[in-house]
């Protein structure tokens, strides 16, 4: 693969992202939010629990979802705080992060995060609705 097409399949549409987000968060009073660590070496799950806190661990409801992706590792981290995590319980999550990784794996990182923010939404809009 040259240069080229490895920085194109380490892309991700910040617009999709956030079109996808939005779509989703008007059927609920949940919050989602996707952090892109392009330049991030450290541990990842830190990076994702100080990204939770920063973006999300104030929502009265407790019902945030945090993406924490670092596109040049194409790792990533899902993140749902209590409240929708006691109602959806880890196989949920386990079945957002293999959709997520099925994508990532193919190069779609944009198509990837998409997906996984559709299917948290539907979760966070049955038990959180608007």
């Amino acid at each position: 693969m040259s240069e080229q097409e490895h920085q194109l399949a380490l892309h991700i549409d910040e617009d999709k992202i956030r079109s996808a987000i939005d779509t989703v968060e008007v059927a609920t009073s949940g919050k989602i939010e996707v952090v892109l660590a392009s330049h991030f070496h450290g541990n990842i799950g830190r990076g994702a629990q100080h990204a939770f806190r920063t973006n999300l661990g104030k929502l009265a409801h407790r019902n945030g979802i945090l993406f924490f992706v670092v596109p040049s590792r194409r790792e990533f981290l899902v993140w749902g705080d209590e409240a929708i995590h006691k109602k959806v319980g880890q196989q949920f999550w386990d079945q957002v992060v293999a959709a997520v990784r099925d994508k990532f794996k193919t190069g779609d990182l944009t198509g990837g995060l998409v997906h996984g923010i559709e299917l948290a939404g539907q979760e966070l809009a049955r038990h959180f609705p608007a």
